[in-house]
C-alpha cells in the first residue's frame, strides 16, 4: 500500500478542523475535490475514516486510531528531509506526550518552558491521564511518551524511572487533627477518599497488601489529583498521595506524612521498544532530566530523583 505525503497531509488538515470547507481552503483545494480525494484514501484503506450526516462531521473510531500514525508519519518525513538538507541541529515536528497530573503540573511546566526556548519549531501535544491509561496509550503506541507509573502488563515498551516516591497520606490540619504519623485506625474517623482501580496508588497499595487499601473500600472515589486536592483542602476528607502529589500547587497548606514502612511510587518514561525515538522526542527526554538533575524545582523534599 502506498500512501503519499499528499494524503497524509489532506487527512490530517481534515481531522483537526472536522470542517471540509475550512479544510479545503487551507489545503488549497475546492470541497468537492476533498470530499472525493478522502473517499479515494478511505477506499485504498478499506476503512470508514469520517461519519458524514447533513448535521455532523467527525472522526470514526479508524480515523481517531489512524490520527496519530498519520501526524507522526508527516513528522518523520519532514525531520528526514531536514536531515539532508543539513538542518537536523533545528528540530521540528510533533511531540505526543500522556502525562499524570502530579509529574505534569510539578516537573514538566519547567522542562517545558527550557525546551520550547531551545526549539521553538517543535509542537507538544498534551495528554493528561492517569497511569493505567498512560500505560495504554504506550503500549498502542498512540502517543510518542508516556511519563507515569507502568500499570499491569505493558508488552513491548521500554520503561525508564526518573524519579521515586514514597506514598503517604494528606490531609488538611485545620480541620482533621491526625497524629505526626497517622495510620489506618487513626484515620478511621474521617472520610478517606478512594483511589480509583486504574490508578498506580491504589494498584500499589493492593500489591503492598497494606490497610490502607481496605480501609478506602467505601466513600468518595476520584482517580483525578486536582479533585481530590481540592476535597483534601474544603475538609471533605483525607487521601492517600505520593510525594510528588503533595507537590502540586494546589496542595499549599496541606500537610502530609509518608507511610512507615514505605511504598514508593516509581515515575516512569515509556516508549515503544519497536519504534525508535524521534529526534525532538529523545531531546525532551533529555531536557527532563536535566530539568529534575537541575533542582531548584517546587518537588516535596522526599522525592528522589533517579541516578544520571
Amino acid at each position: 500500500m502506498n500512501l503519499t505525503q499528499r494524503q497524509l497531509q489532506l487527512f490530517t488538515v481534515t481531522a483537526d478542523t472536522l470542517n471540509l470547507s475550512r479544510a479545503a481552503e487551507r489545503l488549497h483545494l475546492s470541497q468537492p475535490a476533498l470530499s472525493r480525494a478522502l473517499q479515494a484514501l478511505e477506499q485504498q484503506l478499506g476503512v470508514v475514516l469520517f461519519h458524514r450526516s447533513t448535521r455532523q462531521f467527525g472522526l470514526s473510531a479508524d480515523g481517531r486510531r489512524f490520527l496519530p500514525h498519520a501526524k507522526r508519519l508527516l513528522d518523520d518525513l519532514r525531520q528526514a528531509v531536514s536531515v539532508l538538507q543539513g538542518r537536523d541541529a533545528e528540530l521540528s515536528g510533533g511531540i505526543a506526550l500522556c502525562v499524570g497530573t502530579a509529574f505534569g503540573c510539578t516537573v514538566l511546566p519547567e522542562a517545558l518552558r527550557s525546551f520550547a526556548m531551545q526549539h521553538p519549531a517543535v509542537r507538544v501535544q498534551l495528554i493528561d491521564a492517569n497511569s493505567g491509561a498512560i500505560t495504554a496509550a504506550a503500549v498502542a503506541g498512540d502517543v510518542d511518551l508516556g511519563i507515569g507509573s507502568v500499570l499491569g502488563q505493558a508488552p513491548g515498551i521500554t520503561a525508564e524511572t526518573l524519579l521515586s516516591a514514597p506514598l503517604g497520606l494528606i490531609w488538611n490540619p485545620a480541620v482533621h487533627r491526625l497524629p505526626p504519623r497517622p495510620t489506618p485506625r487513626s484515620a478511621m474517623d474521617w472520610p478517606l477518599i478512594k483511589e480509583s482501580e486504574d490508578t498506580s496508588i491504589m494498584q500499589l497499595l493492593r500489591a503492598h497488601g497494606s490497610d490502607w487499601a481496605r480501609t478506602m473500600e467505601g466513600g468518595i472515589e476520584t482517580s483525578s489529583l486536582a479533585l481530590q486536592l481540592s476535597l483534601v483542602q474544603a475538609g471533605v476528607g483525607v487521601s492517600v498521595v505520593s510525594a510528588l502529589g503533595a507537590s502540586h500547587p494546589q496542595a499549599a497548606g496541606l500537610r502530609f506524612a509518608p507511610f512507615a514502612p514505605a511504598i514508593e511510587r516509581h515515575v516512569q518514561v515509556m516508549a515503544r521498544r519497536d519504534r525508535p525515538l524521534r529526534p525532538a522526542a529523545r531531546r525532551l527526554v533529555e531536557v527532563l532530566k536535566q530539568t529534575l538533575a537541575g533542582g531548584g524545582l517546587p518537588l516535596h523534599r522526599r522525592v528522589r530523583v533517579a541516578d544520571q
